[in-house]
């Protein structure tokens, strides 16, 4: 094989896998920027418990599934947990007026506890108890394996049983993720077009006319903020699943990967209506993804510099979209004056 033809395919390959790894990992992604685009952008609450939510979810998945529970039951506990999450920090928001930055890292950091005891971290540092889901004592990782991922019977039917070679797991897995997906976006919007998803909105754009108009800004706000965080929990038990591991940082920064995905997909996509929110959100993800994955998959950046990447690609967006505003205003100005 000649250097080019090597080269050719080096990069055909490489490109094939950066393919697949956008869709393995970034379906999960955009599942958790919509969680949180329903946090920030409808109910303008940044809400910090997504990064102990994202971990929780990883965490309940993993361990039911090595518990024996079906994998696909295994993410809708994960959902549950989310669920619940979402309502606390809204209770601490809406009941006892804790203010919202304040009430997700509570909530953040009471999941950081709790995260530790599903993964069999330690319990209590003094007398050095540990619980042991995953067979080993004090870890902080939970490893899954082949047999408990959700894609894995319709891989071994395809690929075992009728033969077809060019089957492989990553496109199964995909296969699963689209239609999760598929569901959670019919779900959310269907949802936010009924009276009551018109109530949370409102609440989220102008709490004091929702309340003059007789909507409970409490309870919408608490069911905003648990819909958020039950997606935010799927996407991180999806991502358990498909990365085949949960762990007690996974969490870290996802809260700038959703903010990220979220103005991404805006700038190129647009925001006139909810439907085109939605897809710009999915879009951001991504593309989000692709941009983690090149750095990845070409090796410019070792693994520990992703969180500074992270933080300096939000930088770069948020002063690009706001020099586009400045530019679109000062256009509009001269217009005015013209």
């Amino acid at each position: 094989m000649s250097s080019i033809n090597l080269i050719v395919y080096s990069f055909g390959g490489m490109a094939a896998g950066i393919g697949t790894d956008i869709l393995k990992y970034g379906i999960p992604y955009a599942i958790l920027a919509l969680g949180i685009f329903i946090s920030y952008r409808l109910l303008d609450f940044a809400d910090l418990g997504c990064e102990g939510t994202f971990t929780l979810g990883g965490a309940v998945a993993s361990l039911m599934v090595v518990q024996g529970v079906n994998p696909f039951l295994s993410l809708l506990i994960a959902l549950i947990s989310g669920l619940l999450a979402g309502t606390f920090t809204g209770i601490l928001t809406t009941k006892l007026h804790i203010p919202p930055l304040l009430s997700g890292i509570i909530t953040m950091t009471a999941l950081f506890t709790i995260n530790m005891i599903i993964m069999g971290g330690v319990s209590d540092v003094i007398n050095g108890n540990a619980f042991s889901f995953f067979h080993s004592k004090g870890s902080t990782t939970g490893a899954l394996s082949q047999e408990v991922r959700f894609y894995n019977p319709l891989y071994t039917l395809l690929h075992d049983r009728w033969n077809l070679s060019w089957v492989t797991r990553n496109y199964v897995a995909i296969f699963w993720l689209l239609i999760i997906i598929a569901i959670v976006i019919s779900l959310v919007y269907y949802f936010f077009g009924t009276q009551i998803g018109m109530g949370v909105r409102a609440t989220g754009m102008n709490p004091i006319m929702a309340r003059a108009q007789g909507i409970n800004t409490s309870f919408m706000m608490v069911m905003g903020l648990a819909i958020s965080n039950g997606l935010i929990a799927l996407a991180g038990a999806s991502y358990s699943q498909v990365s085949g591991s949960a762990n007690t940082q996974m969490g870290v920064g996802t809260l700038v990967i959703g903010l990220a995905s979220i103005i991404i997909g805006e700038a190129i996509v647009g925001r006139k209506t909810f439907k085109q929110n939605m897809f710009a959100v999915i879009v951001g993800a991504l593309i989000y993804y692709l941009i983690i994955a090149l750095v990845i998959n070409t090796g410019l950046l070792d693994a520990h510099f992703l969180k500074l990447l992270y933080a300096i690609l939000v930088v770069i967006v948020l002063v690009t979209s706001q020099l586009k505003n400045l530019k679109q205003k000062k256009e509009l100005k001269e217009r005015h004056h013209a």
